[in-house]
């Protein structure tokens, strides 16, 4: 009689315990394996710098670097702000592999005066 109340209660107490998840995934572990290296971006804006042209205007110089052995081709876009203006410009830049180069954008819209006093641009690909 003893065994019947303990496998009863037994029953009951891990009752519950039914509806766990199974195991998933491979019986094995997979096998470690080389490390990879993360990829390279094709294109990288490595540098941007900023500079007055001859007539007092903005000029931004970004310099473009290419990490792959092929030749890439993307948009890169310049956004400036100075002041109240907003500005920007895009323009497709197409560097050879294993190399970098500079891009000039050239804003006629915003002196280089008021942008050196609190302005700010940043880069991006579209």
């Amino acid at each position: 009689m003893e065994r019947r109340r303990l496998l009863a209660l037994t029953v009951a107490l891990l009752g519950g315990c039914s509806d766990l998840p199974g195991a998933t995934g491979p019986r094995t572990p997979p096998t470690p394996s080389e490390p990879t290296a993360a990829p390279t971006r094709s294109l990288q804006v490595t540098n941007l710098a900023v500079e007055e042209a001859d007539d007092g205007h903005l000029r931004v110089v970004a310099t473009v670097r290419n990490g792959t052995n092929a030749q890439r081709t993307r948009r890169l876009r310049i956004r400036v702000r100075a002041g109240e203006i907003r500005t920007e410009q895009q323009r497709d830049v197409t560097v050879p592999g294993g190399t970098q180069q500079d891009v000039v954008f050239d804003f006629a819209d915003v002196q280089y005066e008021d942008f050196s006093g609190n302005g700010s641009l940043n880069s991006g690909w579209v």
